[in-house]
């Protein structure tokens, strides 16, 4: 694999010293990365997404309350725009302990923890307060990660960019406008399901290569939130943005379970006020760029469409069917508390 050749050559001496420091985990992202490698732990951050992104906030932040809490013990690298690999790769680099931390969607995640399908049950989230609601949900929260340190990942937290949502050079606005159309998904099977459901040909892509398969017509459409369909400029490829909200987009951070057992109980303690810092940041980015990020889709000519409750209904309706296929796959502990966090929101409002 070219991301195992690239980090077996990028890691050989930082690892070296890191041994020779006593610590286990990290890696040392010499020029390339945002941070030097001086710190005693060395904490990487990779991310596939652009550096004015809202996962980009989060590193940002997450690096600045670090490293200046651990007094200089921790020096956080970050690595934006896929440097260190795909979405999948990155995440069992994670898991392998040759990569601190990651953020990816969701949807990725669910490849090696099984129970992250959850969160691919489409149409269940109406609006973005539902959604902030089940990411601070402490029950939930508990028994997503339990999975996760199955898997020997932690999952650190919960952040969002919103709704994935239709890009096409077609308007939609039922699920006979999808019919054949070939839309780019992630490799997941239940996205690709759901799109199944709606009667197009859903095609896995890995998300670097995007743009170019726009470009040249190897897929008709694609699904994003607005924030990624504006970063990596593929408005300018579509004619149209469709507001179907069919899943939200949880960014589940992950980070090395072996790395954060291996670090002294006090940064293990700033390591997680930094998570709640950098969580902060990224909420505050999404707020401040949502509109702008808007502007910028229909200032191009690419008109966003959006969609009627009763528009939505006929497409949740069509969907039915993937959220029991999911239902049958999850431990039932996980899909419980996580309908129960929905079912409190819903109660509550």
């Amino acid at each position: 694999m070219k991301m195992k050749k690239f980090l077996a050559l990028a890691m050989t001496s930082t690892l070296a010293l890191t041994l020779l420091a006593g610590c286990g985990g990290g890696t040392d992202g010499g020029d390339s990365a945002e941070g030097g490698g001086t710190g005693q732990y060395v904490f990487s951050i990779a991310h596939s997404t652009a550096e004015d992104t809202t996962d980009q906030a989060f590193a940002l932040a997450f690096k600045e309350y670090v490293e200046e809490h651990s007094n200089g013990a921790i020096t956080v690298n970050i690595y934006p725009n896929a440097q260190l690999g795909s979405d999948r790769e990155v995440v069992e680099a994670v898991q392998n302990n040759e990569i601190t931390m990651t953020a990816t969607a969701n949807a990725v995640q669910a490849n090696f923890v099984q129970d992250a399908f959850v969160l691919d049950i489409p149409f269940t989230f109406d609006d973005i307060d539902a959604v902030k609601y089940t990411m601070e949900d402490q029950g939930f929260l508990d028994a997503m990660g339990a999975s996760y340190d199955a898997a020997n990942l932690r999952l650190a937290g919960y952040t969002c960019t919103g709704f994935r949502v239709l890009s096409s050079n077609v308007p939609v606005h039922s699920p006979d406008d999808v019919k054949g159309m070939t839309i780019r998904t992630m490799e997941n099977e239940y996205h690709m399901e759901t799109w199944r459901a709606l009667g197009a040909n859903p095609t896995p892509l890995a998300f670097n290569e995007l743009y170019t398969a726009l470009q040249q017509g190897t897929v008709d459409a694609q699904e994003n939130p607005i924030e990624l369909i504006v970063t990596q400029k593929f408005y300018e490829q579509q004619d149209y943005v469709i507001e179907t909200n069919h899943v939200a987009q949880f960014i589940p951070w992950v980070m090395s379970k072996t790395f954060y057992d291996s670090l002294p109980a006090e940064l293990q303690t700033v390591v997680d006020e930094g998570i709640q810092v950098g969580r902060q940041a990224a909420f505050d980015h999404i707020d401040a760029t949502d509109s702008a990020n808007r502007q910028v889709v229909e200032d191009s000519g690419t008109e966003i469409i959006t969609l009627t409750p009763e528009e939505l209904s006929v497409f949740a309706e069509r969907t039915a069917s993937v959220g029991e296929m999911i239902k049958e796959v999850v431990s039932p502990s996980v899909y419980d508390a996580y309908m129960a966090s929905c079912e409190a929101y819903q109660a509550s409002h």
